[in-house]
């Protein structure tokens, strides 16, 4: 009797692992999403968590056109795939479970029910398959961003890799507060990649433009040219108390760079300019005008 239940058992055990038709079935979806979550990316550490798995599985379709939660709606990763590329191999959702919303300033609110669908897919060439979806999703008719955890959009598309990788996607909803999302993660350990659908609470945020810093003021500059050696400004004299500086109003743009222009004199010589100088406002940058031709501009190293 105890060997007859052992015989059961391990037949149970492999059917379960093997499925119908040898592909890779339920078993290894934990794996796999353990796997990637292991990556070490934000996205994964923070957002996928939230998620969690779908409470329930359907028949699923020979070629699935689009990922689809109540009024929001966007091509599947099934559209790019190419013949030998990988096929959807599990779907589970719709489901429910609690998800940290976000507020306006990306903070941590209070929990909600979210609901999700998650499809996995065997794949080969995850890089190459998941730059064509990115073309898809970025471009103007899905309007999509890679964003991170908070929903900050990210300036620069990262290069992808087939070993592993994760993404956040999303679009503002057409549900008022909430956003489109997908995240997606991937790990060639057993050549699967899981595709997770929500629209939680949140919004969208840009980053905040950089502000050009303030020029240096002018007498910061002056303070800077008169304790320069006269050599570093290709002028003759030993020291510049031998010079006078004189300050022209306004600035002028060289190399993409804010300059000041400065009139150089030697003291007592009034008419006859010795130098005219043009100081950028970071004061990193310092080029000279030759006094009889003024169309030439050296930089002066």
């Amino acid at each position: 009797m105890a060997k007859e239940k052992k015989e059961k058992k391990e037949k149970k055990e492999k059917k379960q692992k093997t499925g119908k038709g040898g592909k890779k079935k339920l078993l290894l979806i934990p794996i796999a999403l353990v796997a990637v979550a292991a990556i070490g990316f934000a996205v994964f550490k923070f957002v996928l968590p939230m998620l969690g798995g779908g409470d329930g599985e359907e028949k699923l379709p020979k070629k699935l056109e689009a990922y689809t939660i109540g009024e929001e709606s966007v091509p599947s990763l099934d559209t790019v795939l190419e013949e030998g590329e990988g096929e959807l191999i599990a779907k589970r959702g719709p489901g429910k479970s609690k998800a940290k919303s976000e507020d306006s300033s990306g903070s941590a609110s209070e929990e909600e029910d979210l609901e999700k669908y998650t499809y996995i897919y065997e794949i080969t060439g995850a890089a190459a398959v998941m730059n064509r979806y990115l073309n898809v999703l970025m471009g103007e008719e899905q309007g999509f961003s890679l964003v991170d955890e908070s929903y900050l959009i990210q300036g620069e598309r990262p290069e992808l890799q087939d070993a592993e990788g994760a993404l956040l996607l999303a679009r503002a909803s057409a549900q008022e507060g909430r956003i489109f999302q997908l995240a997606i993660g991937w790990s060639d350990v057993n050549g699967t990649l899981a595709v997770r659908v929500a629209a939680p609470e949140g919004q969208l945020r840009r980053p905040e433009p950089e502000r050009e810093p303030e020029p240096a003021s002018l007498s910061q500059q002056m303070d800077e040219l008169k304790a320069m050696d006269p050599k570093h400004l290709a002028l003759p004299g030993g020291v510049m108390s031998d010079y006078d500086i004189y300050p022209v109003e306004g600035f002028v743009t060289i190399d993409g760079q804010l300059c000041r222009r400065f009139n150089i004199y030697e003291v007592g010589k009034s008419g006859d300019i010795a130098g005219i100088i043009f100081y950028s406002g970071d004061m990193q940058h310092l080029y000279r005008m030759d006094p009889d031709d003024n169309s030439i501009i050296t930089e002066l190293k």
